[in-house]
């Protein structure tokens, strides 16, 4: 199957949901609804994948030899929208909980922050989803969780942006992956031309092209007082002498691999 080419152009929605051990990862696409939006963000995105390598070296340099001893994984993001429960999943020491004032009635979110003793040692499912209409979406999955603290900043003139570090572990699967990409794949759609001459006659096809693959059926009728004689049918290259059907005045090809070239001649 032939497929586009991409280019990437855009941001993304970003899709959280807690993650609990052994729990089966669902394909992106399923996982990505409204329902676990986490935010929007602003600044766009970006992965970083960055493995550390072990060289042993002879001390001629003759001989060598490699293996990869680390990997990490981290995505970033500018988290334009949130809640107190934003916070809390950047926040493993993070306490969510609703009160009301008894004097005003007012209910608040209060989120309090700190303590080790608090640790949840929490883990989620993160997905970033990238929306492309035409080459397709795609999707960025970890199992991970914020490792960078975060930064509240209060300004006149600037909308507040918190970044987020996810860092990714080895939970997605028994394999150990850190990342997951998907790619929606469009195939190219191949067109072939439709030209039609024409003295004397209407078709009732009008378009001027066919998808590979496809059949067309086009009715021919002659002006009044007029009869059409056999047309000459050309499809990619080649003369198909029984693609037309007198009776019904019809042209008729089966799975169209060709440009079509239809010549009808009507005389009084």
């Amino acid at each position: 199957m032939a497929v586009a080419e991409r280019i990437i152009l855009g941001s993304a929605y970003i899709h959280l949901q807690t993650f609990t051990k052994g729990q089966i990862i669902p394909n992106p696409e399923e996982f990505c609804t409204d329902a676990n939006k986490y935010a929007y963000i602003s600044g766009g995105a970006q992965l970083e994948y960055s493995p550390e390598y072990y060289e042993a070296k002879d001390d001629m340099g003759k001989v060598a030899k490699s293996v990869m001893t680390n990997e990490e994984a981290t995505l970033k993001c500018g988290l334009m929208t949130f809640t107190g429960n934003t916070l809390e999943k950047l926040c493993d020491t993070a306490r969510t909980t609703e009160r009301t004032n008894a004097v005003t009635g007012k209910t608040y979110r209060e989120v309090k922050v700190g303590g080790a003793a608090n640790q949840t040692g929490a883990k989620y499912v993160i997905c970033l989803h990238h929306i492309d209409a035409v080459d397709g979406d795609i999707y960025l999955m970890i199992v991970g969780q914020n490792q960078a603290g975060f930064t509240l900043s209060f300004k006149k003139d600037e909308a507040t942006v918190v970044d987020a570090e996810f860092k990714a572990m080895p939970n997605l699967d028994s394999e150990g992956t850190l990342i997951i990409y998907d790619e929606e794949l469009k195939s190219v759609v191949t067109t072939y031309k439709i030209n039609q001459t024409l003295v004397h006659v209407t078709s009732s096809v009008t378009a001027t092209e066919i998808a590979a693959g496809q059949n067309f059926v086009a009715t021919l009728t002659a002006d009044d007082g007029y009869t059409i004689g056999t047309p000459t049918v050309v499809v990619g290259g080649e003369v198909d002498s029984e693609a037309w059907d007198s009776e019904t005045g019809k042209v008729t090809i089966s799975n169209v691999a060709g440009d079509i070239s239809i010549t009808a001649v009507a005389t009084e």
